[in-house]
């Protein structure tokens, strides 16, 4: 993985798809995390589910939060090109990503990621929630 892979600035309305693609695989690999925790913890008991589910709730952290603050990406961004960066051009940082992260309660519930799309189509930089309020663009890699 690369540390800080170069944006190509002004590609962002060229990811929607991507970004959507990003967005299942993302969403099946942490799944799989939560799958492991439950088939591990059940026969653990009550005591040890607890434990697994802590640090599956610390993987999941660290997957969405952590990786895409360090890296500008998340493995589903990374297989398909994109990267997340400031609007400025500047790489994301952890504090960005933390808060367009949190903020995917707003575009996703409770209509199913249906202000998050609605958003990306209608604002100048396809911005969801997260992104006006981190003030971040999802653009492609070179």
């Amino acid at each position: 993985m690369e540390k800080h892979p170069k944006p190509q600035r002004g590609t962002n309305g060229d990811v929607i798809w991507h970004r959507v693609g990003a967005y299942f695989i993302d969403s099946i690999l942490m799944g799989l995390i939560w799958v492991a925790v439950i088939l591990a913890g059940t026969p653990l008991g009550d005591i040890g589910f607890l434990v697994l589910a802590f640090a599956g709730l610390v993987a999941t952290l660290v997957y969405g939060f952590l990786l895409e603050g360090l890296y500008g990406y998340t493995p589903g961004k990374y297989l398909l090109g994109l990267v997340v960066i400031k609007s400025d051009g500047s790489n994301c940082t952890i504090g960005a990503s933390v808060l367009r992260n949190l903020l995917w309660i707003v575009d996703a519930l409770p209509t199913l990621n249906l202000v998050a799309m609605v958003l990306i189509l209608l604002t100048d930089d396809n911005q969801r929630v997260g992104d006006l309020v981190a003030d971040t663009v999802v653009v492609k890699r070179q």
